[in-house]
């Protein structure tokens, strides 16, 4: 089994990059690294190159592209082989669908997120994302 990175790894799909880019400098002065995709394709390419996945998805529901941020997550967990607490974060949380992800936490907040509950949500998620990936070790 491959080490883990020292800091915990969020996946932040995220299209508006001044979020983007706020979200990333909270969670990175929080001890976390930070990788930001701006679409689904681009996360998944990021997925395929790193099977051992990210501890956290943070995800937006409303992306570019035919899928939406719930879609993708459920893809990413597919094609790591399992699931990933995700945070599913959206200005439109009324009409927002849920990621079917049987056994991963989920957490849903309406955007712009409350700073410090996002960071301790990520924190506690990053923990349970840790123990599901040493259940599911990557070769």
């Amino acid at each position: 089994m491959k080490a883990q990175s020292p800091s915990p790894i969020v996946l932040h799909l995220e299209d508006d990059q001044q979020l983007a880019t706020s979200v990333a400098m909270l969670l990175r002065s929080h001890g976390f690294e930070v990788v930001t995709a701006p679409d689904g394709p681009a996360a998944l390419a990021w997925v395929a190159q790193h099977p051992a996945g990210p501890d956290v998805l943070v995800v937006d529901f409303i992306i570019p592209g035919e899928a939406d941020g719930a879609e993708v997550a459920q893809a990413i967990c597919r094609s790591l082989g399992h699931v990933v607490p995700t945070i599913l974060l959206s200005g439109h949380l009324r009409t927002a669908s849920l990621p079917w992800l049987p056994g991963a936490p989920l957490f849903c907040a309406h955007k712009p997120a409350d700073p410090e509950v996002l960071a301790k949500v990520v924190e506690t998620f990053a923990a349970l994302g840790r123990f599901i990936r040493t259940r599911h070790p990557t070769p």
